[in-house]
């Protein structure tokens, strides 16, 4: 089954599904195949994110609730913006689909939702951003944390 917001196309699919294609990867190749995901939900996930902020009012705060409401509604878990300030934008998620999906690991999983906030933090923090998982629920932790950072513009 597929789901059409405008031309882009959305699709359903078991987390577990996702996920387990990087569990049988081997160490190296995960690595570069979680990295890979990043930037792919970085840069589509950044699409949806910038028409978002042009079809509204192009206030950011409104952006990241519109981002924490479409992220539950997408099953992406649910998501909690924290600390934001000039140059960091924290995020907490509940209930990854990616971390119960992979199960446990020894390095941070949730490699779709690091991207959106890279993009997400982009626009809100006006600049270009470097974001990171701090804690996943794969990893043992009870939420899944990310932190995105402002690039020094050096």
């Amino acid at each position: 089954m597929s789901e059409r917001d405008g031309e882009i196309r959305y699709l359903r699919l078991r987390a577990d599904t996702l996920m387990g294609m990087f569990r049988h990867l081997p160490a190296p190749a995960r690595a570069q195949a979680l990295a890979a995901l990043v930037r792919s939900a970085a840069e589509h996930g950044g699409d949806s994110a910038r028409r978002h902020l042009e079809s509204g009012s192009g206030d950011t705060a409104a952006l990241l609730v519109t981002i924490e409401k479409t992220a539950g509604e997408l099953g992406w878990g649910r998501w909690r913006f924290g600390v934001r300030s000039a140059a960091r934008l924290a995020l907490e998620v509940t209930d990854s689909p990616f971390a119960a999906g992979y199960g446990a690991a020894d390095t941070a999983v949730c490699a779709p939702i690091t991207g959106m906030l890279q993009a997400v933090a982009s626009l809100a923090l006006g600049g270009a951003c470097e974001a990171r998982e701090i804690e996943c629920c794969a990893r043992g932790a009870a939420s899944c944390r990310f932190e995105a950072i402002l690039r020094s513009k050096s």
